[in-house]
C-alpha cells in the first residue's frame, strides 16, 4: 500500500484546480466497467454494502429512476457468489474497526481513481480530497463561510447536475447541505483521551467487537459527525447498501480518516491490543489484485504515502479560547455507572417531539451517589449518560435530537444529535447478529448542569425528549428502552 511518493489530500473547498473534475470524469469512466470488475464504479460502491432496497427519505417531489440505483449497474445482476464473497459487504460500523477499514477502504479506492486519471489523460498525481463539513464550528470563520462549509461542494450540484461535473452528481440525494451545526460537530469526539473503552460515549474510535458489519454500538466519531453527516444528505448516502455510491461518499471518509489523524497527532493513542492489530481485511488494488491488510499497516497516514493539507485544530488550543465548552474532563475509561432511571416499554417516535417515559429508580437503591443530579449547582458534577438501545426500524431517519427539561421549566437542553445510520440492516435479524437494532450513548453532564442550576429542580421532575430534524415521512423508528445513567463515585 505504500508509495513512492506522498501525496497531500487537501481541503475541497480550497482547492483550484483539476481534481473534480478528473474525478468526474475517473467516476464516468468505472461507471462503464462491468459490475464485477474489482476497478469498477459498482465493485467499490459494493465493497461497502450491496443491495436493492429502495430509500423511502427522498426530497419532496423527487422520484427514484424506475429501477434501484444497483440496477444501473453495468452487467447487472452480480453473480451470486460474487455478491456472498469475502469482498463485498464488509463495511466496519459499530466497532473499533471502523477507523481502520474505512481507511483501508478509501487508500484503495483512491488509488483506482488516481490510475483511472492516468488512463484518462489526467495528471499522475491526482489525490482525493476532503469535505471539511467541520469548518461550520470553526471560530476564525466568519458566519457565512461557517454555513458554507455544511453546503456540499457546487461541483456535486443539487436538484441538478452541475454540467461541467456529470460524474458527481446523484438523483439518489435527498438534500444537498447538513441541517445544522451540530450535526457536523467534530470537536466532542476530538477531546476524548480513549480509543476504546466499555463507555461508547467515551470511545474515540469506538468499543470492542469482532467483525461488524451492520449492528453493534456507536462510538463517539462514528455518531457524530460520521452517521450525523451521512442522513443529513440521505437519499443514497443514507443507506450502507448504496452509501458509497454517491461520490460525497469518499470526501466525506477521507475528514474522518483526517480527524483520526489529527487526534492521533495531538499527543493520543491507539489501542495496543493485538485483536485489533492484527485483524485482517480484504481488498483489491488499483490493478484489480486481492490484497490482505492488517489493521498495524495502517496506523499512519504518512507510512501509507499521503497526508492532510491541514489537520483538525489543536483541542488544547482551542479549549483555551473557550472554557466554556470543555468544562467536563472526559473520562478516564475505567468509570462504573448506574443506570437510575429509565423507560419500562419501547415506543415509537413521530415527527415531532417524542416523550421517553422513564420510571425512577427509589433513591435507597441507586449504587451511584449523584452529585451531577444534586441541588446544589457548587458541587462538581460527576459523569452522566444517556443511552438509547434496541432503535430499531427502517428507512432512512434523520438525525434524532435528544433534549432534556424538567417540568418546572420549558425550557429544553441539547443533549446531543444521534445519527441512525444502517438502521434497516441493523434491525434486519441475519446470521450475523439478531436484529436488535441500533445501540449509542451521549454524555448528558453538561445537560444536567444546566437543568441543576434552574430553580426548584429535581431529579424527579426530569423528562427527556425525541425530536428528529425532519419529517420521517416513510421511515419507521421504535426505541426499545432510554436510560439514565450516572458515574459511581
Amino acid at each position: 500500500m505504500e508509495r513512492t511518493t506522498m501525496r497531500v489530500r487537501k481541503n475541497v473547498n480550497n482547492i483550484s484546480d483539476g481534481t473534480l473534475l478528473w474525478y468526474s470524469r475517473a467516476v464516468e469512466a468505472m461507471k462503464q466497467k462491468d459490475i464485477k470488475d474489482p476497478t469498477s464504479w459498482w465493485y467499490q460502491g459494493a465493497v461497502h454494502g450491496f443491495g436493492l432496497d429502495n430509500s423511502p427519505n427522498l426530497a419532496p417531489g423527487k422520484t427514484w429512476s424506475e429501477l434501484s440505483v444497483w440496477q444501473q449497474a453495468t452487467d447487472f445482476p452480480p453473480p451470486e457468489d460474487l455478491v456472498d464473497s469475502i469482498y463485498w459487504q464488509q463495511c466496519q460500523h459499530g466497532t473499533w474497526y471502523f477507523l481502520p477499514w474505512h481507511r483501508m477502504y478509501l487508500q484503495f479506492f483512491e488509488q483506482i481513481v488516481a490510475k483511472t486519471v492516468v488512463e484518462l489523460g489526467g495528471p499522475e498525481d491526482w489525490t482525493l480530497p476532503y469535505w471539511n463539513y467541520c469548518d461550520a464550528n470553526n471560530p476564525a470563520l466568519n458566519e457565512n463561510e461557517q454555513l458554507q462549509a455544511l453546503k456540499l461542494p457546487a461541483e456535486f450540484g443539487a436538484e441538478q447536475p452541475n454540467s461541467d461535473f456529470p460524474g458527481l452528481w446523484m438523483m439518489e440525494r435527498a438534500h444537498y447541505k447538513v441541517s445544522s451545526k451540530a450535526d457536523a460537530s467534530c470537536e466532542a469526539a476530538m477531546q476524548l483521551k480513549n480509543f476504546t473503552t466499555p463507555i461508547p460515549s467515551q470511545s474515540f474510535g469506538g468499543v470492542r467487537t469482532g467483525f461488524s458489519h451492520d449492528s453493534g454500538t456507536f462510538g463517539k466519531l462514528e455518531n457524530n459527525p460520521h452517521n450525523l453527516i451521512h442522513v443529513d444528505i440521505g437519499g443514497a448516502m443514507g443507506d450502507p447498501n448504496t452509501a458509497a455510491l454517491d461520490p460525497i461518499f469518499w470526501l466525506h471518509h477521507a475528514n474522518i480518516d483526517r480527524l483520526w489523524q489529527s487526534w492521533i497527532d495531538q499527543g493520543r493513542e491507539n489501542t495496543s491490543d493485538p485483536s485489533w492489530l492484527n485483524q485482517a481485511f480484504e481488498f483489491h488494488d488499483a490493478n484489480g489484485k486481492p490484497v490482505t491488510v492488517q489493521v498495524k499497516q495502517v496506523l499512519s497516514t504518512e507510512a501509507l504515502g499521503y497526508t492532510y493539507s491541514e489537520n483538525y485544530p489543536d483541542v488544547k488550543a482551542r479549549q483555551e479560547k473557550d472554557s466554556k465548552l470543555f468544562a467536563m474532563t472526559p473520562l478516564a475509561g475505567n468509570e462504573m455507572f448506574d443506570t437510575i432511571a429509565a423507560t419500562t416499554k419501547s415506543f415509537s417516535l413521530g415527527s415531532q417531539a417524542t416523550p421517553a417515559q422513564l420510571e425512577f429508580l427509589p433513591e435507597k437503591q441507586q449504587v451511584a451517589k449523584v452529585s451531577a443530579l444534586a441541588k446544589s449547582s457548587s458541587q462538581r458534577p460527576n459523569q452522566v449518560i444517556i443511552a438509547l438501545d434496541n432503535v430499531t426500524g427502517s428507512g432512512v431517519v434523520a438525525p434524532l435530537s435528544i433534549f432534556v427539561k424538567t417540568s418546572a421549566a420549558p425550557e429544553r437542553v441539547l443533549v446531543g444529535k444521534v445519527g441512525l445510520f444502517g438502521l434497516t440492516q441493523a434491525s434486519t435479524p441475519s446470521v450475523r447478529h439478531a436484529g436488535t437494532g441500533i445501540n449509542v450513548e451521549l454524555d448528558a453532564t453538561e445537560a444536567f448542569n444546566q437543568l441543576r442550576s434552574q430553580p426548584d429542580w429535581s431529579f424527579e421532575k426530569v423528562e427527556i425528549e425525541i425530536e428528529p430534524n425532519r419529517e420521517l415521512g416513510e421511515a419507521r423508528v421504535t426505541v426499545g428502552r432510554v436510560s439514565v445513567k450516572a458515574e459511581v463515585v
